[in-house]
Parts: C-alpha cells; sequence; structure tokens
C-alpha cells in the first residue's frame, strides 16, 4: 500500500477511536496529534467537528512543549482543565480561536517509554464541565489506543516498505523488459541483414586491397582507394558487432567455468593487452558454481577491450571474482581514463559510443548487457574520471537452470 491508502487507513482507525473517546465523556469536539520521532514534533491527524472546514488545520505540526498539546507530550502528564482561566500555566498558550468552552482533557498516548500522540477533547455537551471521572475514562481509552496505534503504525509501515520494494522491482522488470523488446526488434533485423551484407562486403574489400596494391603510380586514384577502403573497414566492424549481437541471442548447450572464460578472454586479448602496455592483476575466488553458457565470455571481452581504451599509455586492469549469498560476483577495475557521470548512464544503450568515427560500433556493452539480463543479473558502473572505472557482474546461481 502506498502513501496514501497508508494515511487513509490510519486516520480512519483515529477518527473512529477519536468518536469513542467523545462519545465516553460527551464531548462535541476533538483530535488526535500523532508524534513524528524524526522531527520531534507533533502532527494534527484527526480533529473532529471544527469550524475548519476545509480541513486546513489537518496535518499542522507542533513542537514538544509548545501550546498546550505540545506541553502534555513534553510532561507525559494527562491534563484535566476546568477551566482554563483559573491554569497560569497555559496562560501564555495560544489555544484555537474557535473554542467555546474553556474545559478540556488532554492525554498522552504510549505505549512503554515511547510517545505516540495526544489525545485531545473539548466542548463538553450542553456546556458542562469535565471531572475526573471523565479523565479517567479517556485515560483508559488512550492506554488501550496508544498500543493499538503503535502496532497499527508498524504493521502499515511494513507493509507500505513491501509495497514500495515491490514497485521497485515492478519498476526494473519494466525497465529491463522494455530494453529487451528493443534487443528483440533489432535481433529480427539483424538475423538477415547480416548475411546479406557480409558475404559483398567481404568481396568488396578484397578487390578494393587488390585495387590498392596495382596502382602505386597513381597516387590520387590510390589515394581514393585507401579513403574507400577505410570505409569499408567501419561497416565491417559495425557487421561483426552485429553478427555478435546475433549470436549472443541464440541458444547455446552446456556450462561454463567463470574464471576459466576470464582466463580465454584475457589470453584472446592478450595482444591489446600488451601493446597498450597493461599489467593484469588476478584476485579469483576458487570453485566458483557453473554456469549455463549465454555467452558470457562476450560480456568480458567487451569489458577488457574498454579497459584497453581507457589506459592507452598503461595502467592496471585488475580481475577479481567472488562467490556469497548464491551469487557470482565479476569485478574489472582499470586505471584508465574514467567516464563522465554525465554518459555513465549511457554506455549500455545500443549504438552509443564514446569513440571517435569508425573505431566502434557502440553496441559492445548494449550486447554485455542483454547477456547479462539472461542470466537475471546485474551489471553495474562506478567511475570516476582520471581515476578509472569498475566494471562489476553479478550473477544469481539459484534461478539458473544448468542442464
Amino acid at each position: 500500500m502506498g502513501g496514501l491508502p497508508y494515511r487513509r487507513q490510519l486516520r480512519d482507525f483515529l477518527t473512529l477511536s477519536l468518536d469513542n473517546c467523545m462519545k465516553a465523556v460527551n464531548a462535541d469536539r476533538g483530535s488526535i496529534f500523532l508524534f513524528d520521532n524524526e522531527k520531534q514534533e507533533l502532527v494534527l491527524e484527526v480533529v473532529k467537528n471544527t469550524s475548519d472546514i476545509n480541513g486546513g488545520l489537518q496535518g499542522i505540526r507542533t513542537r514538544l512543549g509548545e501550546r498546550i498539546v505540545g506541553k502534555v507530550a513534553l510532561e507525559r502528564k494527562p491534563c484535566l482543565v476546568e477551566n482554563i482561566d483559573d491554569f497560569p500555566a497555559f496562560f501564555d498558550l495560544p489555544r484555537y480561536s474557535d473554542y467555546q468552552s474553556k474545559s478540556f482533557l488532554s492525554v498522552p498516548l504510549e505505549y512503554g517509554n515511547e510517545l505516540i500522540g495526544v489525545v485531545n477533547v473539548t466542548e463538553k455537551t450542553a456546556g458542562g464541565v469535565f471531572d475526573d471521572q471523565d479523565l479517567k475514562a479517556v485515560v483508559d481509552i488512550c492506554h488501550h489506543l496508544g498500543i493499538a496505534v503503535f502496532n497499527l503504525k508498524n504493521y502499515l509501515d511494513r507493509q507500505k516498505e513491501e509495497r514500495d520494494a515491490l514497485l521497485a522491482q515492478v519498476a526494473l522488470l519494466e525497465k529491463n523488459l522494455e530494453h529487451s523488446q528493443k534487443f528483440s526488434s533489432l535481433g529480427k533485423l539483424v538475423g538477415g541483414l547480416v548475411h546479406e551484407i557480409n558475404n559483398p562486403l567481404d568481396g568488396i574489400i578484397r578487390y578494393v586491397n587488390l585495387a590498392c596494391d596495382c596502382v602505386q603510380e597513381e597516387e590520387v586514384i590510390k589515394e581514393y582507394l585507401t579513403e574507400a577502403r577505410q570505409g569499408l573497414k567501419r561497416i565491417a566492424t559495425t557487421i561483426r558487432s552485429l553478427l555478435d549481437f546475433s549470436w549472443s541471442m541464440s541458444s547455446s548447450e552446456g556450462v561454463i567455468d567463470t574464471n576459466r572464460a576470464i582466463e580465454e578472454s584475457l589470453f584472446t586479448l592478450r595482444h591489446y593487452l600488451t601493446s597498450h602496455n597493461i599489467k593484469v592483476k588476478k584476485e579469483t575466488a576458487l570453485s566458483l558454481p557453473k554456469l549455463p553458457d549465454y555467452r558470457l565470455k562476450l560480456v568480458f571481452n567487451n569489458i577488457i577491450k574498454n579497459a584497453c581504451e581507457a589506459m592507452k599509455h598503461g595502467g592496471e586492469l585488475t580481475v577479481a571474482t567472488d562467490f556469497y549469498d548464491n551469487m557470482i560476483k565479476i569485478r574489472f577495475s582499470d586505471t584508465g581514463d574514467g567516464i563522465p557521470r554525465d554518459i555513465q548512464e549511457k554506455i549500455f544503450e545500443p549504438f552509443f559510443t564514446t569513440k571517435n568515427m569508425g573505431e566502434g560500433s557502440g553496441l559492445g556493452m548494449a550486447i554485455s548487457y542483454e547477456i547479462v539480463q539472461r542470466y537475471q543479473g546485474t551489471i553495474s558502473i562506478e567511475s570516476e574520471e582520471g581515476k578509472g572505472t569498475t566494471f562489476t557482474v553479478r550473477l544469481p546461481v539459484h534461478n539458473l537452470k544448468i542442464e
């Protein structure tokens, strides 16, 4: 239940309780304040038969010690006033101007040593004056009411927390679904497109290369062919990324060992690491549970490539694995340039890239995100410009079916 239903249920209960208090002592008006422990203030939750027909009084706040209700809450003592003019202690404390009676009862609501609020009743029927018997009746009701309100608030708070957590999960699922739907639509296009383009593209590149070899004397023609070749290479890079995407969407049989997959990725990309003068530090846990093979190695390849790009002048890449609470955690930390905060949330979007034209397709991290989603896991980023970036992949084990 959200904030509005939560408040409504609590106020409905308080309204019914206030009615009972008023009937018990023949009072025509009443109010209940609840104590906000965090702000150390009393909040008017329920008011009955006030001249304030628009409800503007509801929700007003009073500090401990302020007004009569604040003084009663501070001292934690029931108060019977037969005639307020006979109580010097209340002379300087403001009251609401529409009260006709000078007699009222004000009783603190408590649970153990904890202040819950204050109940007030006034305007005794036919202009009467409240007495000790009236006070005892309200005190008895407030004793049980304090316990009931405490338990109800705790129950409603727990319900609200559970609902908020559920809504957060639903929002995350909707976000993941939207992301997956984008990939699903793209996947249908990729399946036929890459094969239609890739084969003729290979032939074009081959013939352009042959033409470049044959025009050593014609510098202008060679320049044009060189430009064409660079453009074709950019197209080929995009096609390879699309093929990776198509491959990641296909089903796979068997299982994968996370540590071994990391080792294979580091071996495959050793030329990247060596050429960029990057030192690799491994902190891998032993005996990680096996996972179904959903192309996890592609995730590692893309993260390692990004780390190399961020450390063009050398650095250190730390790769760590761990397992706890049925969750495999893989962390890649580099000492590179870092990623600006304003684009960190965009790096998992398809075709988003910070690289120069022709240096990347912008699909690598989007593919990685989609693969991690197939594991029902998460991939997150922490980065600070000039200090490096950490990608953390968390993969739950208990939700995965291994055949």
